[in-house]
């Protein structure tokens, strides 16, 4: 620009290569921090944040040395297995692989999606007491959500690709084959695991990993929504290039996270309903 007659020339500062990692390392730092550091107990705390994703009904929801985990056990499987897939598919380079999942692959991940479906119906049929084929549990609740979260991992893996990238890994899909499908589903048997028969010391490390997860999720779908807002989609190269939209995301999705949480205890106190936490 032109102050009387000299020429200011503002120098462009590029986006550090590591800027995308950094902020992704800091929210993973911040969020949970900052919860262990407000007070209160971290099962009341982790409670409250998330109260606008789950129910959090006593009756569904597995304890961990005596307290009760933030989500009830299906959000907890959806929660947790999309965690633990979304990990080993960004390792493997699979939020750039733009190719369409073999037919297999979507009618696996849709069959798990289906169990789900099944196991939650006949849970609604005990409510409204209905006939029901088997007695609900929170065991077949647990592992019938983390195979949901293995298909919603796939799915936003591959959503993400398509919807970011303009070069990427254009032969290779999010998930490959069925093979895969199962290593996914055997990766989950440490979760499993800690929540059904981990030691109480577990409980921070996995509300903790819940917290992120549910993060996690919300800064993924929130960043598709926002690229294709500021129309970036389909040509962006690097993660370098999409800093701003992740900063954007991660803003939207606390905020998101925080107004349904703030949103449904008003409702719940409107109608009588709130639960003490």
């Amino acid at each position: 620009m032109l102050v009387g007659k000299v020429k200011i020339i503002l120098p462009a500062y590029p986006v550090p290569s590591f800027w995308p990692a950094l902020t992704a390392v800091m929210a993973a730092i911040i969020v949970p921090g900052t919860l262990l550091l407000l007070p209160g107990t971290l099962e009341h705390k982790s409670h409250l944040l998330l109260h606008g994703l789950c129910a959090q009904r006593p009756s569904h929801s597995f304890l961990l040395g005596g307290q009760m985990l933030p989500f009830d056990a299906r959000m907890t499987g959806i929660y947790g297995g999309f965690s633990v897939a979304a990990l080993y598919l960004l390792a493997r380079g699979r939020f750039r692989a733009l190719a369409t999942p073999p037919a297999g692959v979507v009618l696996l991940l849709g069959m798990f999606v289906g169990l789900l479906v099944v196991d939650g119906f006949n849970s609604l049929l005990l409510d409204l007491r209905l006939w029901h084929p088997y007695v609900p549990r929170n065991d077949f609740r647990l592992v019938t959500g983390l195979l949901t979260g293995v298909a919603l991992a796939g799915v936003v893996a591959y959503l993400v690709s398509i919807t970011l990238w303009q070069t990427g890994r254009g032969t290779l899909a999010a998930v490959r084959d069925a093979r895969e499908v199962g290593l996914l589903a055997a990766l989950q048997a440490p979760f499993v695991l800690a929540v059904l028969v981990g030691p109480g010391w577990l409980y921070p490390i996995v509300t903790l990993a819940l917290v992120a997860s549910a993060l996690l999720v919300c800064v993924l779908l929130a960043l598709v929504i926002v690229v294709l807002i500021r129309r970036q989609d389909g040509i962006l190269t690097t993660w370098q290039d999409a800093t701003g939209s992740i900063s954007l995301a991660l803003l939207l999705a606390v905020c998101s996270v925080g107004g349904l949480a703030a949103g449904r205890f008003w409702l719940e106190h409107l109608s009588g309903t709130a639960q003490m936490l």
